[in-house]
């Protein structure tokens, strides 16, 4: 039994990126977009165009540091955060991505009538409402992470193949495989733990996907918007706006040693050449925050009202 079920559930999430290919064409062409960029950075120096960072900044487009110059633990330190950096761009295009992906996945199945073929199907409305969740919260994030795996080895090794005109040499990174194995990992950690903390954004998406008869984007940004203004006028506050930002940003600074509204880190090291930007105890802080059980239990009210309003509505 349990094995149909895994079955089941595959299927049901492999049905959701035949049906979705902006979640694997989106980042395919992110990477193809950094990749190219890199190429043409290194034709520029190569082709004496664009000269190397020298120091004084002028006419800088390859300005990556001299590993010869770093110290080993620099050098690992490097490799660990890199990533996080360079999966910014990655998380934040991907978060649009699912943003649609969400606010179309109940309402389009209501729209071409397909719920009825599904409803047809010895399949619930809670397993298929769950694997589109899970698509849409856990799938597109190891996608987000595959992504920015890909594009870091091809930069390395754009940079194996360039480093000896470019004076950088780069090879010094591939003698800490460790390092960067931990910064995927470090990445890894960081798309879990917002995906959790971001449940009640995913819940009222699909929310509003299963109630919106048209237009489910309207539905899903003119309730809050029209709470903030009506909260501006008669309160003349914003604490509700505020809620929803700081609900956005705050997960940073409990899983990681960093205070997203100020530079550096609690700590006042810096981020980049320092260990201690991840711990044991930024895990703690982000199990033991109230805000993020408070935000599960609003998320799972929302998916629960989006898995009864697909039960109960078949028709737009």
């Amino acid at each position: 039994m349990k094995a149909a079920a895994m079955r089941i559930n595959k299927t049901l999430v492999r049905r959701e990126f035949w049906e979705n290919r902006s979640l694997w064409i989106v980042p395919a062409v992110v990477i193809g977009l950094f990749t190219l960029t890199s190429i043409l950075k290194v034709l520029l120096v190569l082709s004496g165009h664009v000269a190397v960072n020298s120091g004084d900044g002028e006419g800088v487009v390859f300005n990556g540091p001299d590993m010869a110059d770093a110290e080993p633990g620099e050098v690992a330190a490097l490799l660990r955060v890199s990533p996080l950096f360079l999966g910014v761009p990655f998380n934040f295009v991907m978060l649009i991505v699912v943003f649609f992906y969400m606010l179309d996945s109940l309402y389009a199945d209501r729209r071409d009538r397909s719920v009825l073929f599904w409803r047809s199907m010895p399949i619930s409305d809670t397993r298929t409402v769950l694997a589109k969740l899970f698509t849409g919260a856990f799938a597109a994030t190891a996608i987000t992470l595959g992504a920015v795996v890909v594009t870091q080895l091809i930069t390395i090794l754009l940079g194996l193949l360039t480093g000896g005109t470019l004076v950088k040499h780069p090879w010094l990174l591939l003698t800490h495989p460790v390092a960067m194995l931990e910064g995927w990992l470090l990445l890894a950690y960081a798309l879990v733990c917002q995906s959790i903390w971001f449940l009640p954004f995913y819940g009222w998406w699909m929310l509003a996907s299963a109630w919106a008869r048209k237009a489910p984007l309207l539905w899903a940004v003119l309730p809050p918007v029209l709470v903030m203004v009506m909260e501006g006028v008669l309160f003349r506050t914003a604490h509700f706006a505020h809620l929803i930002w700081h609900h956005t940003v705050d997960w940073i600074g409990l899983v990681f040693n960093v205070d997203p509204f100020r530079t550096g880190m609690r700590s006042g090291r810096d981020l980049v050449f320092d260990g201690g930007y991840v711990s044991i105890d930024g895990l703690g802080r982000f199990l033991g925050s109230p805000e993020l059980w408070i935000g599960l239990v609003i998320g799972a009210a929302f998916i629960y009202g989006a898995i009864w309003l697909r039960r109960t509505r078949s028709e737009i």
